[in-house]
């Protein structure tokens, strides 16, 4: 793919190593270059403060980043992330997934919601650390264009990764008037439009991605799904016809991104 810029927050904690390591080993395997972005809570400069916060920065870098553009901004988090995604050109953001700089649950809930909604680009929240590319994506797919474009972006990125598409269907009417006919034909339907939208979304691979559907709300199938087959990362769209967009980004948002274990790529449908 083109020259790229990957953005990566930290906050100088404990776990903001983990998101470093990840855009180390993500600028590596696309060939881009990564900006560093650390963002202080609420108004005001201060140049001694912020000079001394610029090299805190710098020396808490891994050596796979000694050559990375390192920035710090005032104001909210989510906004100010934002604004220097778009300042940078960058093609995807970077995040962990704990407190941000006193920010207590920055990528949970109204947060991360401000941040997808806000920023063109993909985000990635990073919870493991980053020992290995990733190996084994698992897409949720309501067979939308958001969810489409979500796909592909995974596929640009990871393009040696395994894929697993999963969608989480309903039966009509199964509590009032339960028919394992009616049953059937929903599971088919599903199934049918899977297979149409892999062959759309990704024409020249369908035979090496695994699909399947799943009958069930999507945030308990996708948990029940990650919990089994262990993914190296989850990859939702910011955008959906069928209560994704609710399920990922609204009122459970957060319930969704803390029980997940493993990495989640946001993708907001452009």
């Amino acid at each position: 793919m083109p020259a790229s810029t990957v953005l990566v927050a930290t906050d100088l904690t404990a776990r903001s190593d983990r998101p470093l390591d990840r855009a180390a080993l993500l600028a590596e395997q696309i060939g881009a270059s990564v900006t560093v972005a650390h963002v202080v809570e609420g108004p005001g400069f201060d140049r001694e403060r912020d000079e001394e916060i610029l090299h805190a920065v710098r020396d808490a870098l891994p050596p796979s980043l000694s050559e990375a553009t390192v920035i710090s901004d005032h104001g909210a988090a989510p906004k100010v992330l934002a604004a220097l995604a778009a300042g940078q050109g960058a093609d995807l953001i970077v995040t962990g997934a704990g407190r941000y700089n006193g920010l207590s649950d920055f990528f949970l809930g109204t947060a991360v919601d401000h941040l997808v909604r806000h920023a063109e680009q993909p985000v990635l929240v990073v919870k493991r650390r980053a020992d290995a590319p990733y190996r084994s994506i698992l897409v949720a797919t309501d067979y939308s264009e958001g969810a489409q474009q979500a796909f592909q972006t995974a596929l640009r990125l990871f393009p040696d990764a395994r894929f697993e598409i999963v969608n989480a269907y309903s039966v009509p009417f199964e509590a009032r008037m339960p028919s394992a006919e009616v049953a059937e034909a929903a599971r088919e339907e599903a199934e049918a439009e899977m297979a149409a939208f892999v062959k759309r979304a990704a024409p020249t691979r369908p035979d090496a991605i695994h699909s399947l559907v799943l009958k069930g709300d999507v945030e308990t199938v996708v948990e029940q799904r990650v919990r089994r087959d262990a993914p190296d990362l989850v990859v939702i769209g910011s955008h959906g016809r069928s209560g994704l967009v609710q399920a990922t980004l609204g009122s459970q948002a957060s319930t969704l991104l803390r029980r997940l274990p493993c990495d989640v790529l946001v993708v907001r449908q452009t």
